[in-house]
Formats: structure tokens, C-alpha cells, sequence
């Protein structure tokens, strides 16, 4: 009994790695194609809208090639903090995409912070089949020893372990660390303020497209801190989350 119960966690586990390989493709592809034929007619604003709702109904084409014309959509149609909102979120899906890399400086960017050395330079989608992949074959590997009565060595069952361990921490942290700590574009320019209201100082302008830390929300505000070290509150509306 216990070995079936064995065989059926294993395959249930081979199952997951196998949805998780299959992205569908919904309405991404008819908003994709308004999306290049607007651009093509110099409708730049119409295009960038048409590929952020193909992105948005279809997450599984949002790739480093959708975020770059997403990206150079809004730059042409004069929206440079959405831009480089995309530009960022090319970073985030791609992070070692050279094409990304070029663009955020040729825009002067400054990129995202670094996150585990397999985050840095393989895709979150990468991370989240490698995973489903090693630990599918950890188990079936443990289910077929025990049905075949061949027990595997102890330091390969750690080691194994181990991995199965690094790789789901290594395709964990992103998302979480997005929500720990969360990231955001300036969309339009706006003054960082020293308290959460209208009417109070202004400390330092900020200019569209920089990246800001988020910190918590009040009354419409939002604590930002740059990269150098400013801190200050800002409208919220103004500011556009990175997703992770």
C-alpha cells in the first residue's frame, strides 16, 4: 500500500511538470497582431496598449521581445516612464537577455537589483520548469528504488535533495522578493514630498521612467526611495508596480 501511495505522489508530481510546461495561448495572439499592425500605421500609443492587454490576457507571451516593443511603443508615442516601465519588465522576465541589457543603457536606466545567482541569469519561467522537472524525477526516482527494492546510496538522496531545495528557492524568490520588497517606475514626473499629503514641502523631483523602492501607502501617497538613497512620499497614481 504504501508503495502505491508512493508511485501516485510521484506521478501526481510528473503531472504538475507537464501543466506547468503548457502556457495557452487565449486572446494574447489577435491583440498582438492590433498591436503590430498600429504600429506599423504610426499609431505608437495604440500599439503599446495593444501589446500591455496581450500581455495581460496571455501572461505566457510576455517576453523579453513583447516588453522591448511594448517599450519602444510608448518611447515613440512621447510616454518615456512607460517605456522604461517595460524596459524593467523585459529585465524581469529575461534577465540576461543582451537586447534588455542594451536598451536599459541606451536609456540610462539603472537596473534592477540582483537577486540569487540563477534568478540573475535564467528566466523565472526557466527556474519554475527546473524545479517541477528535478523534483518529478526525485520522486519517481525514490518511488521506482522502493517498487524495484534497490535502495538508493544516502549521499545521492541528500544531494538530490538538496538541489530539489536550491531550485525551488531559486524559483521562489522573485516573486517573493517582489512583495518583500517591491519595486516601482515613475510614470510622469513628480515631486518627492516630506510627509503624505498635498500641500507639503517638496524634497526632490522625480523624473519619469526612475526606479523607486516602495515603501507603505497613505492618502493617495506612497514612501519611494531612490537608488541613491532618497527617500520621500510620492502620489501613488504616478508610480506603476513592477509585477514579479
Amino acid at each position: 500500500m504504501r508503495r502505491v501511495w508512493l508511485v501516485a505522489v510521484a506521478v501526481a508530481w510528473l503531472w504538475a511538470g507537464l501543466a506547468g510546461a503548457v502556457w495557452a495561448a487565449g486572446s494574447g495572439e489577435t491583440l498582438l497582431a492590433a498591436g503590430r499592425q498600429a504600429y506599423a500605421a504610426g499609431r505608437y500609443a495604440e500599439a503599446a496598449t495593444a501589446f500591455a492587454e496581450a500581455a495581460a490576457a496571455d501572461p505566457g507571451r510576455a517576453d523579453a521581445a513583447l516588453c522591448l516593443d511594448a517599450a519602444m511603443a510608448w518611447r515613440l508615442a512621447g510616454q518615456t516612464g512607460r517605456a522604461a516601465y517595460w524596459l524593467y519588465r523585459g529585465q524581469r522576465v529575461a534577465p540576461a537577455d543582451p537586447e534588455v541589457k542594451k536598451a536599459l543603457a541606451a536609456a540610462g536606466l539603472t537596473p534592477l537589483p540582483a537577486g540569487l545567482p540563477l534568478g540573475a541569469r535564467v528566466a523565472p519561467r526557466l527556474l519554475w520548469l527546473a524545479a517541477l522537472a528535478a523534483n518529478a524525477v526525485f520522486w519517481l526516482s525514490l518511488a521506482c528504488s522502493r517498487l524495484l527494492a534497490r535502495p538508493l546510496p544516502r549521499p545521492a538522496v541528500a544531494l538530490g535533495a538538496a538541489l530539489v531545495f536550491w531550485l525551488w528557492c531559486e524559483a521562489a524568490w522573485p516573486p517573493v522578493a517582489a512583495r518583500l520588497a517591491p519595486h516601482g517606475v515613475v510614470l510622469a514626473e513628480v515631486p518627492a514630498r516630506s510627509a503624505p499629503e498635498p500641500g507639503a514641502e517638496a524634497l526632490f523631483p522625480l523624473p519619469a521612467g526612475t526606479l523607486v523602492g516602495l515603501g507603505p501607502h497613505r492618502g493617495g501617497f506612497v514612501r519611494v526611495m531612490t537608488a541613491s538613497g532618497r527617500a520621500g512620499w510620492a502620489a501613488r497614481d504616478r508610480i506603476a508596480t513592477l509585477l514579479p
